[in-house]
């Protein structure tokens, strides 16, 4: 054993004594090593559930993004279409054409529908969101940047949201129900 008075700390040399006597070794007494069947079964079921809730939560959380991307993607389209109608002074009337997710285009209602792919359509970019109604004759109005008033509803299993275009041609987004959403 090395003597105490070699350390300049006399704590650690007591423990140092401990250690080397194998006293702290002794102290353990306690021989269960492990989990026992039970126990594990409760901490994976528990993992189990907490799982399944934050899937459930993820994607429902997904979809959300989805539509609301969808709401802003269709946003700017409506935007560039408003913008274009000014610039070339033109009159572009917006039509429905109803599918599996729907399309929205802009001018002539092309034959083929919405199989040919045009600057002019707008597909929704989810598979889960669908352009359910268009209400009222919109469309946009170059001569004094104004439109036909109108809403275009889109929806998923995330809900709906309503794209509102005014008669000033302000085009604002928002869900069925909040106030001022008619």
């Amino acid at each position: 054993m090395i003597p105490c008075a070699a350390f300049p700390n006399a704590s650690l040399c007591r423990l140092l004594g401990i250690l080397s006597a194998g006293k702290l070794a002794a102290m353990n007494r306690n021989d269960n090593h492990g989990f026992t069947l039970p126990e594990l079964l409760l901490v994976m079921v528990i993992a189990g559930i907490l799982s399944v809730g934050a899937l459930q939560g993820w994607q429902r959380w997904q979809q959300y993004q989805q539509l609301r991307d969808s709401v802003l993607q269709l946003q700017g389209f409506l935007l560039r279409l408003r913008a274009h109608a000014n610039w070339h002074n033109r009159d572009l009337t917006l039509w429905l054409q109803p599918s599996e997710n729907g399309c929205l285009g802009a001018g002539a209602k092309p034959a083929e529908g919405c199989a040919l792919p045009s600057r002019w359509l707008y597909k929704p970019p989810h598979d889960s969101v669908r352009i359910v109604a268009i209400t009222g004759d919109v469309g946009f109005y170059g001569r004094r940047d104004v439109a036909r008033p109108g809403s275009i509803d889109l929806a998923s299993d995330a809900g709906r949201w309503r794209l509102i275009i005014s008669a000033r041609a302000r085009i604002r987004a928002c869900q069925p129900g909040e106030k001022g959403c008619e």
